[in-house]
């Protein structure tokens, strides 16, 4: 896929079409490419928005698709190239007034060279229209994955080739093995790589609605305390939770900072962020995980998905299906970058995604005192945006020390502890209190104007 995006690029073609699910790493890859030009405009459209990227802000009066193609293709005719990522918009792209707009732009830089406006199109489904088939250049990321696949169970699946590597590991080491030992691992190795490539009941990682991202579970050692810890795979909301969900589940716009509906909620409780959590699982028909028969009274039961309601202390989440806000052991995991930052030595950056507080968070340096709309930062790793600043995230934890073996705290059993973990800083924060590693928190009746959460479920 990198290197048929590089080369599109340096060949100054029209129109790349992108199929693929990991939008951060094709965004990664083509901002390499970009970096070949040492001028250059680089917008991504998503969803109504379209934001410059070579200063993180929005453009005003190009609220559409048609409305972005058309302030964009008079400066192909300039010698600074232009090029628009168009993101996961395929309900608009196929309107007949944006095709034959995107089909102008392919002729003008088909017939002259010199123009330099360039489309990229990135979508989940590989779903090109008939009219653009013709004339785009196709990348198909699940392809080049799949054709990997079956030649990694081809080599590995070869039982010759198994057997050879077991002798040769065996005289290497000096290990005297016969051929019935050898039949045994052979055979062992076989069934555990069926499960692996093959698997009984495939696994399907779809997500639960088009902003949840797949976080692979794994083991590390959290910030706050000496002992390693164990994260299940979830699913966690790329952004933080948004206005415009928020009213559409409950009806009502409690923040602050109003104007945009793609900015964080805010001035909302932590029993709130449970309440919304609980709406937004029967919304997709997934089992709630907060029993909140008695949150009037400050206490929380969680549903198992056994039928059983248990005490927050001793719940299983590995038994829940809805969605509900992270732990904070979990938090950090998935802020940090997960496995694919301790696979490739980010894991400790200082922020989420960079050592530079600027390219991922708004703070006081530059959010003029007032919370942003979410997505405008460069994502981590894992693409999840804005886990630091904006505002502060709700976690499950109440604020004690974690116990050896537990993967939570929750000692909230009457009214004497009132206290939850918050994360990541806002926009009225500085950089210091911005970074991972800090740990904030409030009462759970309080409600702040840099204060909101983000939605994680988990997926087993």
């Amino acid at each position: 896929m990198k290197e048929k995006i590089l080369n599109f690029l340096n060949e100054g073609k029209p129109l790349l079409w992108i199929k693929g699910q990991n939008f951060h790493e094709i965004e990664s890859i083509i901002v390499e490419g970009l970096n070949a030009f040492e001028n250059k405009r680089y917008y991504i459209y998503e969803k109504g928005t379209t934001i410059n990227r070579q200063n993180n802000s929005v453009e005003v009066g190009m609220g559409n698709l048609f409305t972005t193609l058309d302030e964009l293709y008079p400066q192909g005719i300039r010698k600074v190239p232009v090029f628009l990522l168009i993101k996961d918009s395929l309900a608009e792209i196929v309107d007949e007034n944006n095709l034959e707009y995107i089909k102008e732009i392919v002729e003008t830089k088909t017939a002259n060279p010199k123009y330099n406006f360039t489309l990229i199109v990135v979508d989940q489904q590989n779903t090109v229209p008939e009219d653009l088939r013709e004339i785009a250049s196709l990348v198909d990321d699940d392809e080049q994955k799949r054709t990997a696949e079956m030649a990694l169970k081809k080599a590995i699946l070869d039982i010759t080739k198994i057997e050879k590597i077991e002798l040769d590991l065996a005289k290497l080491e000096k290990i005297e093995l016969d051929l019935d030992s050898i039949e045994k691992i052979v055979q062992s190795l076989k069934d555990d790589i069926k499960k692996i490539t093959i698997g009984e009941k495939p696994v399907e990682l779809k997500p639960t609605f088009e902003d949840m991202v797949f976080v692979k579970g794994g083991k590390y050692q959290p910030s706050f305390t000496d002992e390693e810890k164990e994260v299940s795979n979830l699913e966690v909301c790329k952004y933080l939770t948004t206005q415009k969900l928020w009213q559409e589940l409950i009806r009502n716009n409690p923040a602050n900072f109003k104007g945009d509906e793609n900015r964080p909620i805010e001035y909302i409780s932590w029993w709130h962020a449970l309440e919304f959590c609980n709406r937004l699982s029967e919304k997709y028909g997934l089992r709630p995980v907060y029993n909140l028969g008695k949150s009037d009274q400050g206490l929380l039961m969680i549903n198992q998905l056994d039928g059983t309601v248990v005490s927050p202390d001793v719940a299983d989440f590995n038994k829940t299906e809805g969605f509900r806000l992270p732990t904070e052991v979990e938090w950090e995991w998935f802020a940090r970058g997960g496995q694919v930052a301790l696979d490739n030595g980010t894991f400790d950056y200082t922020y989420s995604g960079s050592n530079n507080i600027d390219d991922v968070a708004w703070y006081t340096g530059n959010s003029k005192d007032t919370t942003q709309s979410v997505g405008l930062k460069m994502p981590n790793v894992l693409g999840l945006y804005d886990c630091n600043g904006n505002v502060w995230e709700w976690c499950y934890d109440t604020t004690e020390s974690i116990e050896s073996g537990k993967s939570y705290v929750y000692k909230a059993y009457d009214h004497s502890n009132v206290y939850r973990r918050l994360k990541g800083g806002s926009w009225c924060n500085n950089t210091e209190v911005c970074a991972v590693a800090v740990r904030g928190n409030s009462q759970a009746t309080y409600a702040y104007s840099n204060a909101g959460f983000r939605i994680v479920r988990t997926v087993l």
